[in-house]
């Protein structure tokens, strides 16, 4: 009987090793297999930089044989760089349901990503693959193998500006302040939607202020070829209804308010107006001008606006801006000394006096009279507190950004973007212009919320304005979409930012990006004669060469970039563009000489 027990343990141990043997076998038997037959494409190849971030589809084919039931394999995909860093980007499951069938062969294709870093720019995109037993979850695995090189940064050489600053201060010459907000609707419509809450809790603020007394006017609008009757006079009763309504339950103050409303029945006056603040091309403008200061009826006109080429741009950045109706409030202000303001201003931020003790515009002006960004936050941060009006949202805004801009922590430099956006959000609110929004846009799109900053930027354009501001807009969308890969669309943009020497490097990058480089070297000469010995059009002058095998343009642009500009040469050096050249004389002499 005991020796049936030794037997017996003996054959439970045997079968076990076996078990584990065979485990391993297969597992190591998966692993070969996949090193030999497993197909990985990675497009782009070499990687791209795409704005903040590194976009890349990856597809991965696996014999048949690798789906089991009892063992699984997966393809683990990471990117190195530096000093043995790594990214881990994505795992490929190779189970049932996570796959399909090409040419017979399990297969997964995924856009995968990984946010840029400039310390990423030399790396390498590997992948590597494990079988697992599903049981005993053993684990073998695949060598490391590298699927593309990275990165070529060539999309981050566009030119932005992101440039807005505080509000021009007109304390000293004009103690009055006009307050004023635009409520939108929907085409047709005159009641207000979800979209008008938070500039009603603006003008709920307007209700609660403790004045003497108030004038608004309120002037409602349409926009050619709305249907309805009376639809400007309509829009401008309801918001009029909604503040005496507020009235008779929030003002304890008594105040006299006088409200007066008016209709701008002439729609097309109103759109010659905003099509003369457009950054139309100038025949595009005289075109449409032409047609609405003709004899022809409303109809007929706008029928004739239809077949312009000026058309789609009216639709999508001018009529929207004509169905509103705009508030504005008037109030008289006396005025105090600057020494005297500032040193009350300081008591104010400090919450040693009440805050009615200044006035907006006296604590926005108090500001202003210190070069402090830490003084000036808390001045404008009182100025929040105690006045609620657009100014105040606004000067902090551009205080955080000023603020970020000379913070090198990432982490610190992120949370004052934050904080800029929301100031300048609420400076939207309360008064809705392309300054206000192209600054939004600006801060969300150093924040890098690309979709964010193209909403804020497409929103500030249907507001109109001066022709420079307007053209500022569109340089920087364009910059942005850029950065999103969109070359077509940014080319478009750049139609309505002027001959400015962002535009040319945009449009030459463009065309860069595009392949179309006899364009490219176009836009980028008009650069140099706009910004002569500009490093970063020396350079790019140089990666035409390099694409076009032009080695002379190479050696040449090249040369006269790093000359102008010890950076550029460390940029070359690291530079994929010009991986084909590094043993050549032409990139070497450049360098060198």
């Amino acid at each position: 009987m005991q020796q049936y027990k030794k037997n017996r343990n003996l054959i439970l141990l045997l079968s076990l090793g076996l078990g584990i043997a065979s485990s391993g076998c297969t597992l190591q038997r998966m692993v070969n297999t996949a090193e030999k037959y497993q197909q990985v494409t990675v497009e782009p190849s070499p990687l791209v930089t795409n704005g903040e971030r590194v976009d890349f589809e990856l597809k991965a084919q696996v014999p048949e044989k690798l789906i089991r039931d009892k063992e699984v394999y997966k393809l683990d995909v990471y990117y190195e760089y530096g000093n043995e860093k790594r990214e881990n980007i994505g795992t490929y499951n190779f189970e049932f349901g996570e796959f399909l069938y090409e040419d017979k062969k399990p297969t997964i294709i995924k856009q995968l990503s990984f946010p840029y870093q400039p310390e990423k720019s030399i790396g390498r995109l590997m992948v590597q693959g494990r079988a697992i037993d599903k049981e005993d979850r053993d684990v073998a695995y695949t060598d490391p193998k590298q699927v593309a090189t990275g990165l070529n940064t060539t999309p981050l050489l566009l030119v932005r500006s992101n440039e807005f600053t505080f509000v021009q201060d007109k304390y000293s010459t004009n103690a009055d302040s006009i307050g004023k907000l635009v409520f939108y609707f929907e085409l047709g419509q005159t009641a207000l939607d979800d979209l008008a809450e938070p500039k009603l809790q603006v003008l709920d603020q307007y209700v609660l202020d403790n004045v003497p007394s108030q004038e608004i006017k309120i002037v409602g609008m349409r926009a050619p070829g709305e249907s309805g009757t009376g639809l400007a006079k309509k829009r401008a009763q309801t918001l009029e209804q909604y503040y005496r309504k507020k009235l008779k339950t929030l003002d304890y103050a008594n105040k006299k308010v006088t409200i007066t409303t008016e209709a701008q029945e002439n729609t097309l006056e109103a759109l010659q107006q905003k099509v003369e603040s457009t950054a139309l091309a100038k025949a595009q403008k005289q075109e449409v001008l032409a047609i609405l200061q003709s004899d022809q009826k409303e109809q007929e006109k706008l029928q004739a606006l239809q077949q312009t080429e000026a058309y789609e741009y009216l639709q999508k950045y001018v009529f929207p801006g004509l169905r509103a109706a705009q508030v504005e409030f008037n109030y008289n202000r006396s005025r105090k000394a600057d020494y005297e303001l500032y040193l009350l201003a300081q008591r104010v931020a400090n919450e040693q006096v009440d805050a009615d003790a200044l006035t907006e515009e006296e604590l926005q002006h108090a500001a202003t009279l210190t070069p402090l960004l830490a003084e000036k936050r808390k001045l404008y941060e009182a100025a929040v507190k105690t006045t609620d009006k657009w100014p105040a949202y606004y000067n902090l805004g551009v205080v955080y950004k000023q603020m970020a801009e000379k913070d090198y922590r990432p982490a610190a430099k992120k949370a004052l973007l934050e904080k800029a956006v929301h100031n300048l959000t609420y400076a939207g609110y309360r008064n809705p212009t392309a300054e206000v929004y192209y600054s939004l846009a600006s801060a969300y799109h150093q924040l890098g919320k690309y979709n964010e900053a193209l909403e804020y930027y497409e929103y500030a354009l249907t507001l109109g304005g001066e022709e420079e501001m307007l053209k500022a807009i569109f340089a920087d969308k364009a910059a942005l979409e850029i950065e999103t890969g969109s070359y077509d669309e940014a080319i478009a943009s750049l139609r309505y930012a002027g001959d400015s020497y962002q535009t040319n490097m945009n449009l030459g990058l463009s065309y860069l990006l595009k392949e179309n480089y006899e364009g490219a070297q176009e836009f980028y000469q008009k650069a140099l004669e706009l910004k002569q010995n500009d490093p970063l059009a020396w350079y790019s002058l140089a990666l035409v060469g390099a694409r076009t095998q032009n080695e002379q343009m190479l050696e040449e642009n090249l040369r006269r970039a790093v000359r102008a500009d010890k950076r550029f040469t460390q940029k070359a050096i690291n530079d994929i563009e010009f991986e084909a050249y590094r043993n050549k004389a032409a990139y070497k002499d450049a360098l060198i000489r």
